[in-house]
């Protein structure tokens, strides 16, 4: 980049797009930037339309289009990235045996606003805080503002059209932080805000004052963090993937992005080693990413992610998983119309001529259907497609049932990662194929572990057929209080739980991990042949104040050939252990010597919701 005379320049998205472009043209193999800070505008950026799933689709501009690149290598030598306004950094489509090492990404304005607690008045349900953050106050709501191209018409009539394209985001989806934790607040659900309708009046510049409804009102100190209205909040993850293969990102730093850290779809074989999400020091920030650090969506090949530290996200550390799309219509014998659900699943590449699928019952989530290959996927629009199988379907399936594709799940290896002080889960896995995750420190408002799978939202598919989980240490999880959430929370989302019928996922091992936690639950299985939960170190802690203390510490519900053995528990509360399995559940050992042994009964299992 140096021969490209990009030092001292304001705006290095041009140069940085004719490179690549030479680069391509003259088969140049690497792109190596000389160390130092380089702002990225949008002005002057490609941009291409992104059905991107799990975010939200749109135009996207983007400093680094790399499009159809193949043994390639981008190494920042240790730069700094700062982007301005929307844009997607990095968009990799098409692309083969790609590097991106020695860089960090972060924005000059934030896709939040956080704001600092300083007064609350519990007569009038108020609270003030203090904003440094760019913000708008009108028609008595708040709203956050998100960087603008400083274009010659703007400047001439203003930025009238801010709000209308979503540059002026409502505050919704608020969460409140904790500056002496850098984690959200205890009991996080106490201080849940309404996403909408809450009034804002500006008593002076950067002090606004909140009237709204809330169960409790946030302690002064806290800070309010909100990344705006629903489905115009995930408009920039740092890296778009999307059918590439065997993709290496190394000693990456993601300080901020407007969605997710890495969002990889339809692609096969990532490795992140050193890819972190976390604070830049002195930022005086609470939140990195305003969705997940990263997601796998319909990955082959194996995932490895190790060495990676991801820290104050909005949501989780990694999801991997595959998603069903419904059936909409039963054609003829061979062919469905189908459909995505979510609106975050719009446009979303379920599956290609030639894969393997099977149709999965919306009720019970059992395949209804031997493996079945794709003759024909014909899209009629971003949510409806006609697919055609090789064998009929008569009397297989119904509407509403779903569809999973088996032939793009992903194998992963998770290890000597550190997860801290994020909104939501640690890891989420659902995927058939071989999991390892061993040798990582945890500690989320969630559950540490959520395996699981649904046709109800999310539409997240994959039941897992072999997990290891094995020496974590995991600490101080489940303190956001919205409902019982175990450590180890494995539960498929059946529409009907009183019959649940046949089971969800097998071969799950749960060993020598060391647990340290302040409240009851710490695992709870449903409909799992073959269960495994041993020598684990489990301590009962004083950081908080148990939310849930009558919760059973270990709950089993249908599930079948379940070891329970080695482990140990210091509690401090003075209560004994308790385990419940339900009558659904057979072949349940809980060995005599382990602490669980003592409590260990045979009853029907009543969930707290």
């Amino acid at each position: 980049m140096k021969d490209f005379n990009i030092e001292g320049v304001k705006d290095v998205t041009p140069i940085v797009v004719e490179a690549l472009e030479n680069c391509k043209k003259e088969g140049i193999s690497t792109l190596i930037f000389p160390k130092g800070t380089y702002h990225f505008y949008p002005t002057f950026a490609p941009e291409r339309y992104c059905e991107i799933t799990n975010n939200d689709n749109g135009l996207k501009r983007t400093s680094f289009p790399l499009i159809d690149f193949h043994d390639f290598v981008i190494d920042g030598n240790g730069s700094e990235f700062i982007f301005h306004g929307k844009m997607i950094p990095f968009i990799i489509e098409q692309s083969t045996n790609i590097k991106i090492k020695n860089l960090s990404i972060d924005w000059e304005v934030p896709f939040a606003i956080e704001g600092l607690v300083v007064a609350n008045n519990i007569t009038k349900q108020t609270f003030d805080i203090q904003v440094k953050t760019p913000y708008m106050v009108e028609n008595n709501r708040l709203y956050l503002s998100l960087e603008r191209e400083d274009s010659p018409y703007e400047q001439k009539f203003g930025k009238r059209f801010a709000t209308w394209e979503h540059y002026n985001i409502e505050v919704g989806q608020n969460i409140f932080w904790d500056p002496t934790t850098m984690a959200p607040l205890y009991n996080t659900s106490l201080y849940n805000m309404p996403e909408k309708g809450n009034n804002a009046t500006e008593l002076r510049k950067g002090l606004i004052r909140i009237s709204t409804k809330m169960k409790a009102l946030p302690p002064i100190g806290s800070v309010l963090v909100s990344k705006g209205e629903y489905l115009q909040n995930r408009t920039s993850p740092a890296f778009r993937v999307f059918k590439s293969k065997d993709l290496e990102f190394k000693d990456v730093n993601v300080h901020h992005a407007g969605a997710m850290g890495l969002i990889a779809e339809r692609s096969e074989n990532i490795t992140l080693d050193g890819f972190n999400v976390v604070l830049k020091k002195g930022s005086g920030r609470m939140i990195t990413t305003t969705a997940d650090a990263t997601h796998f969506c319909n990955v082959k090949g194996t995932v490895i992610i190790k060495n990676c530290t991801f820290e104050n996200m909005l949501d989780d550390a990694t999801n991997i998983h595959g998603t069903y799309v419904r059936v909409n219509k039963i054609i003829n014998d061979y062919t469905l119309a189908v459909e995505t659900y979510h609106p975050h699943q719009n446009g979303y590449l379920f599956g290609e001529e030639g894969d393997s699928v099977k149709i999965v019952n919306q009720k019970n989530l059992q395949y209804t259907t031997e493996s079945l290959v794709l003759k024909n996927v014909k899209r009629v629009n971003e949510k409806i497609s006609y697919i055609t199988f090789d064998k009929p379907i008569t009397g297989k399936v119904e509407i509403f049932d779903g569809v999973e594709n088996i032939s793009w799940h992903a194998a992963a290896i998770i290890e000597n990662n550190v997860v801290r002080n994020n909104r939501a889960r640690s890891f989420l896995i659902s995927t058939p194929r071989k999991v390892v995750v061993r040798n990582n420190h945890l500690s989320s408002q969630m559950a540490a572990f959520r395996i699981t799978g649904d046709l109800n939202l999310w539409n997240e598919s994959g039941p897992n057929t072999d997990l290891l989980i094995e020496n974590n240490v995991i600490e101080n999880s489940v303190y956001g209080g919205a409902g019982v959430q175990a450590v180890f929370l494995i539960d498929p989302e059946y529409s009907e739980k009183k019959n649940i019928e046949g089971k969800f996922s097998k071969n799950i091992t749960i060993r020598n991990n060391i647990v340290k936690t302040f409240d009851s639950s710490i695992l709870v299985a449903i409909s799992v042949d073959g269960l495994v939960f041993e020598n684990n170190q489990i301590t009962q802690t004083e950081t908080y104040k148990p939310i849930f203390p009558n919760a059973d510490n270990i709950q089993i519900t249908n599930c079948n050939n379940v070891s329970i053995k080695g482990n140990t528990y210091k509690k401090i509360d003075g209560k004994e252990v308790t385990i419940t399995i339900d009558d659904k559940s057979t072949n349940v050992k809980v060995d005599s010597k382990d602490a669980f042994s003592k409590n260990s009964s045979k009853k029907h299992l009543v969930r707290n919701k």
